[in-house]
């Protein structure tokens, strides 16, 4: 039996003969994909995931929907196209997007992938996002790239991490591997709660919520590096290890950070105290579970002093990148 490959054409094709539910683009691939259309004749692109994916962003012509599929424990996430006058360059975007996934071996990866092809396309229609970052924007960069690239890329290497820094393309957490995914917060000597900006945020398994003691200060000082210093160094890590720039600079575009800004070369941090949750049964969270339907975007407070039952060693934390031994 000849299989007919996927095509925009075909996409078309079978809207117009009526197609009005979501067909699996091609179950072989490592990443499911599924297309289709609703009763409106509304296209639909999507995923099929072990885990909860991320939100990407589109456009206010795409309406982006997350959810749980209870039966089987996966969950989709479905992007339908509201204004039908963009038909051809939303099949495009789908078609460069399938061409993309298709070539992954794992389902991290092609969510990686697909996260990453969705922020070019909108970069590519819409003016640069790069601002001013807050000081408290500055200290969450600051604790991503040093744990990411000073902690985390001498275990797995830079561009295994650069890879896996999902967080700036909206994923729930910061860092997203097929064995773990770690969520990184900063937080001040005399801080007592760690803010979660979510219920999907520690929403699944295998997650690591790390806290990391960020200092910060307007002028140099002994052991202090500024935001410029610590960018360029992870940069240069990346460019080492043989990893993707592109990817790298297209992470800070979508967080806003502007190299060129001389304000990044004032600004200085310190990391120090990091500490790792293995956020596992009873972790004070709330979840997707927990929250009432039709409400969303919850956001809540956990304390520090709670977590002391929940707290693992860095090897133990480090330890759980299983797929990168050996690399």
């Amino acid at each position: 039996m000849t299989v007919v490959a996927w095509t925009p054409g075909r996409w078309q094709d079978e809207v117009r003969q009526g197609l009005v539910t979501l067909r699996e683009l091609d179950p072989t691939l490592a990443t499911r994909m599924v297309y289709g259309a609703d009763e409106a004749g509304r296209l639909s692109f999507g995923f099929i995931t072990r885990r909860p994916p991320g939100m990407p962003q589109l456009s206010d012509a795409v309406t982006i929907v997350m959810a749980e599929r209870e039966q089987s424990g996966t969950w989709i996430l479905l992007l339908t196209l509201e204004d039908t006058k963009f038909s051809e360059v939303f099949m495009q975007l789908c078609d460069h997007v399938q061409s993309q996934v298709s070539e992954t071996a794992t389902e991290s990866a092609g969510i990686a992938i697909a996260m990453q092809c969705f922020a070019e396309w909108r970069q590519l229609f819409q003016a640069s996002k790069k601002r001013l970052l807050s000081v408290e924007q500055c200290r969450g960069l600051f604790a991503e790239l040093d744990f990411g690239f000073n902690i985390l890329g001498k275990v797995v290497g830079s561009s295994a991490v650069v890879e896996g820094w999902q967080g700036p393309y909206g994923s729930d957490q910061d860092f997203q591997f097929v064995d773990v995914h770690y969520e990184v917060k900063s937080r001040h000597a005399t801080t007592h709660v760690l803010r979660i900006a979510s219920e999907y945020q520690l929403d699944g398994d295998n997650i690591i919520l790390v806290s990391i003691e960020v200092a910060d200060s307007s002028k140099e000082l002994p052991g202090f590096v500024t935001l410029s210093h610590v960018v360029n160094c992870a940069r240069d890590s990346v460019a080492l290890d043989g990893g993707d720039l592109d990817a790298f600079d297209s992470a800070l575009d979508e967080l806003g950070f502007d190299p060129s800004e001389e304000i990044y070369g004032q600004m200085y941090f310190r990391g120090s105290g990091y500490d790792f949750y293995s956020v596992s049964d009873g972790f004070p969270r709330i979840t997707t579970s927990d929250v009432t339907v039709g409400v969303s975007s919850v956001q809540y407070q956990i304390e520090l002093k709670q977590l002391k039952e929940f707290e693992i060693d860095s090897g133990a934390a480090l330890g759980r990148m299983k797929s990168y031994e050996g690399a």
